[in-house]
């Protein structure tokens, strides 16, 4: 059954226990409606709503446990719009990206690890600023999140992108301790879909549009450490004045930062 409004959609409880301004992601959007029940197409974690703080672990690419909980794939097209529900929503300041792994040929996304290449494809950071001044002897203003209170996201799957089998992975990072050594706190989900050029479900029928293979391509763990710039940041969050989101470039190339949220 497809849910065309955020209120339809979000209106299940989750059975985990709610944690003050903790959120997971168990729905998936396609286009402009929300796919399917909670965790149908994205791999159920055992965290609840608790946050990764340790990028070294296997952990971090779908979340603990999720590999031994079985989901469904989900057909879409190279150049459909994605996007997760939040539950219940975005509660700390932050930012929120996505990454796509694809499996090795033959492999199914359900039975796919996440050991390959991650390429990072979307990234909402701070709301546009007010203060439209260029004069350097203005201070500087704080930054506000462009992720406050969002509840869903959407951002574009690349036309370029090749047919396979993939994992979508939406990561929240909160950063309201992040200026303390390994207290950024991550929120991870993955989503299962398989890719199909032109819309065409077909073997070997590829539609129009130029293939790009994604990269560049970072390992999961091994993509983070815990002082990289974005994750460890200089002063705590409501005196940052300037942001520059962790990870590899957007793929494909001159993919821009996103500073306000395409909602359901």
């Amino acid at each position: 059954m497809l849910f065309k409004t955020l209120a339809g959609a979000f209106a299940i409880a989750s059975s985990a226990p709610t944690v003050l301004a903790h959120w997971t992601y168990s729905r998936l959007i396609v286009n402009d409606e929300v796919v399917g029940e909670p965790w149908q197409y994205i791999r159920r974690h055992n965290n609840s709503n608790t946050p990764l703080t340790n990028p070294n672990g296997t952990e971090f690419r779908c979340n603990a446990g999720a590999q031994q909980q079985p989901s469904e794939t989900y057909a879409v097209r190279a150049g459909d719009e994605l996007g997760f529900g939040v539950d219940e929503h975005f509660g700390h300041p932050g930012v929120q990206q996505v990454y796509l792994s694809r499996a090795p040929s033959g492999v199914a996304a359900a039975d796919y690890d996440g050991s390959g290449g991650w390429a990072r494809v979307y990234s909402l950071t701070y709301a546009p600023p007010t203060n439209s001044s260029s004069d350097g002897d203005e201070e500087k203003e704080v930054l506000t999140w462009a992720t406050d209170n969002i509840q869903s996201f959407r951002f574009p799957l690349s036309a370029a992108t090749p047919p396979g089998e993939y994992l979508v992975r939406a990561e929240g990072l909160a950063l309201h301790a992040a200026h303390k050594r390994g207290e950024a706190q991550f929120y991870v989900s993955c989503a299962q879909v398989r890719v199909v050029a032109g819309g065409n479900e077909t073997e070997g029928e590829v539609g129009g549009g130029e293939e790009e293979e994604p990269g560049p391509l970072l390992p999961i763990p091994g993509m983070y450490r815990g002082d990289d710039p974005g994750v460890l940041i200089p002063v705590f969050w409501s005196y940052l004045t300037n942001y520059t989101a962790p990870g590899p470039p957007l793929w494909p190339g001159g993919t821009l930062e996103q500073h306000v949220p395409k909602e359901l």
